[in-house]
């Protein structure tokens, strides 16, 4: 009798090895696969600095109207600049609003953000990214998002650069001289308020 409760006790604890080593192959996978990870792996941005679909319903409604942002005379001429799709987004798919013939829709949408991808315990990359129409830009997609029926689909790309950084307690010292309070959810930079929140870059917000 002693045998047989030896046996099925050897058997139960095999099994949950088993599924444990299963269970921290999967969270392996989903560090690895660069969404929000586990822990302290994955991606962060401030939230407030992406572009949002609303933030570009005042610039549809321009181009619907045809509205004049701005116009100039040159060479006797009084030259417009009418909202429209290529009015701003370049020839390579960049989106753009920052010049002041944009007149009041001038920095209307933050084509710029940063991010962080924490890889492993002592990597991680740091993006200054740019907006473009999806599939037009260059680098590592960074953040995705739907602008909405005439931008579509966009995205920011941007190229990493790699650091290594240390944990001492709550906080993530750089290589580059940053260092990170670690929160709730997210990182904040010392000398700052604002969090960097984690996020999957897989999502299309």
């Amino acid at each position: 009798m002693k045998k047989k409760c030896f046996w099925s006790l050897l058997t139960l604890m095999m099994v949950a090895m088993v599924s444990l080593s299963l269970s921290s192959c999967g969270n392996d996978n989903d560090e690895d696969g660069g969404g929000l990870g586990s822990g302290l792996k994955g991606w962060y941005t401030n939230l407030n600095d992406v572009a949002k679909q609303s933030d570009f319903n005042v610039i549809n409604e321009a181009i619907d109207n045809e509205e004049v942002l701005s116009s100039y005379r040159y060479g006797g001429q009084i030259h417009k600049h009418i909202a429209s799709y290529d009015e701003f987004i370049g020839s390579d798919g960049v989106y753009s609003d920052s010049n002041a013939s944009f007149g009041r829709l001038r920095f209307t949408i933050s084509n710029h953000i940063n991010a962080i991808r924490i890889v492993d315990d002592t990597t991680l990359l740091f993006y200054s990214a740019w907006l473009y129409i999806d599939g037009r830009g260059s680098g590592d997609v960074v953040y995705k998002l739907h602008a909405g029926r005439i931008f579509g689909n966009m995205a920011y790309y941007g190229t990493p650069s790699y650091y290594t950084y240390a944990k001492v307690d709550n906080k993530l010292i750089v290589s580059n001289g940053d260092i990170y309070t670690v929160v709730d959810g997210g990182l904040i930079k010392d000398g700052s308020s604002a969090k960097w929140s984690k996020y999957d870059p897989a999502k299309r917000n």
